[in-house]
């Protein structure tokens, strides 16, 4: 067989398995976020929905049909009364595709809360109202890491393909 050795194509397989590895095990991760967990979701009555703050953002996503772009709005609670800092979130699916776009966007975008950013992953999309089976997906920051309840909050991120 002409071309690469076996040496060179085991060795690439190698450094494969260690990319995988170092990957699932979190050792490679964006170092301008902070260390956090998903921890799930949780039910947001109509008196609990009072206490999230409406954080407007601008999505673009790209495809073989072209470019598209939209304005939409998540819902962000933080919630330092624990031990470690929560926060929760989510978004309408109330504008069909376009919902269906933002929500592609926000699984690339970073949320900004005051100086730390976080994955913008955690915030669910929904179709309910509060108090109607709305469930919020979570996020905890690791020890160490707070945000105060009234932390600026924005949405930042590239334009994702979809």
């Amino acid at each position: 067989m002409t071309g690469v050795p076996r040496w060179a194509m085991l060795l690439l397989a190698a450094a494969l398995v260690l990319y995988g590895v170092a990957v699932s095990q979190g050792w490679l991760r964006d170092p301008s976020l902070a260390r956090a967990d998903y921890v799930g979701t949780i039910d947001v009555s109509a008196d609990d929905a009072k206490l999230y703050r409406a954080v407007p953002f601008e999505w673009q996503v790209t495809s073989a049909a072209g470019a598209f772009k939209g304005n939409d709005t998540a819902h962000v609670r933080i919630d330092p009364s624990g031990e470690r800092t929560v926060l929760c979130g989510w978004v309408f699916l109330d504008k069909g595709g376009a919902s269906i776009r933002a929500t592609r966007w926000l699984s690339e975008a970073r949320l900004v809360v005051g100086d730390i950013k976080v994955t913008a992953l955690f915030i669910a999309p929904v179709d309910k109202k509060p108090g109607d089976g709305l469930n919020a997906g979570c996020l905890r920051l690791d020890e160490g890491i707070t945000a105060a309840t009234d932390a600026a909050l924005n949405l930042e991120g590239q334009p994702v393909r979809e």
